[in-house]
């Protein structure tokens, strides 16, 4: 006589409830997290190094001339007017100024926005950390550009004689430094502060139109404030060109420090116009791109 054995019952003991409950709850807050934009720090250093060489070769390739006449009035020796001569081949130096550029800004934003996003520092301290982070490609290839920029030599030649010169590629780093620390910190603490005062003011976010405006006033204040650091740089390059000695007291030079205040002035404010718009617009690509990934993961039926 068959008898049908009847299925037994499982039990679940209460800790491996706990446990599958533990690890739903984990996927669940990780999936939100996801989709609330919570990013990592190597997604921070990504997407600012991709906004930064993209803003960094966008505004050399336009405002490049405004920094060549800048340049040579700064270097113009006493007593010599202005000439005619002086408004051409204003690109003399791009391509060392683009090597230089599009690396040193991928790093300083890079930088920048893990300091500011991932470690929550305040923007003129992270902008600081950039600043540093830039320096190494930034200070010898300016160099070589501000050569080529004055004296119209080739690429070729203005890196040989760079090279042998006394101090190398790094010749005045002290004055780049100078220059760049208190430039990046002052310019990119004023775009935080104007921009989140304009955001709390109007309730919602800033549009891109407006962010480029602050940009630019960001980058015109600070141009004007750091001009003698920006001279007294040029100085310590081309100092032959100024007929100064650099070794000598400030004093030498302190009627020239504002040499050159108007274009640079204008260069940056414009050059801020495109800058913190190219760097807008490429984060906001990957912001849309992480809302799609979200999306996508929504849509996906859970088993």
């Amino acid at each position: 006589m068959s008898t049908k054995q009847r299925p037994r019952p499982t039990h679940r003991s209460p800790s491996s409830t706990a446990t599958r409950s533990t690890s739903a709850s984990a996927h669940s807050r990780r999936d939100a997290s996801t989709s609330a934009g919570v990013l990592t720090v190597p997604t921070h250093l990504k997407r600012g190094i991709a906004a930064g060489s993209i803003a960094g070769m966008t505004t050399q390739l336009l405002l490049f001339p405004l920094s060549t006449f800048k340049t040579r009035m700064q270097v113009k020796p006493l007593g010599r007017a202005f000439r005619a001569a002086d408004c051409f081949q204003l690109y003399s130096g791009l391509v060392p100024e683009l090597m230089g550029t599009v690396p040193g800004t991928a790093l300083f934003m890079g930088t920048y926005e893990s300091a500011k996003k991932s470690f929550r520092l305040d923007p003129g301290i992270a902008a600081a950390c950039g600043a540093l982070a830039a320096s190494v490609v930034l200070a010898p290839m300016e160099l070589i550009s501000r050569r080529m920029q004055v004296r119209r030599t080739p690429f070729r030649l203005a890196v040989a004689a760079s090279v042998r010169a006394k101090g190398g590629l790094f010749v005045g780093f002290g004055s780049f430094l100078a220059r760049e620390l208190p430039f990046d910190m002052i310019q990119m603490s004023a775009f935080e502060w104007m921009k989140s005062t304009m955001e709390r003011k109007n309730g919602q976010k800033l549009r891109a139109r407006d962010t480029a405006v602050l940009g630019g006033l960001a980058g015109s204040f600070t141009g004007l404030v750091t001009t003698p650091f920006d001279v007294s740089r040029t100085a310590s390059v081309c100092s032959k060109s100024l007929g100064l000695d650099t070794t000598k007291s400030m004093g030498d030079v302190s009627r020239l420090m504002f040499r050159g205040a108007i274009p640079r002035m204008v260069e940056i404010g414009l050059g801020g116009i495109v800058y913190f718009s190219c760097i807008q617009a490429t984060l906001r690509l990957f912001d849309e791109k992480e809302k799609g990934k979200a999306k996508s993961k929504d849509k996906v039926p859970k088993i």
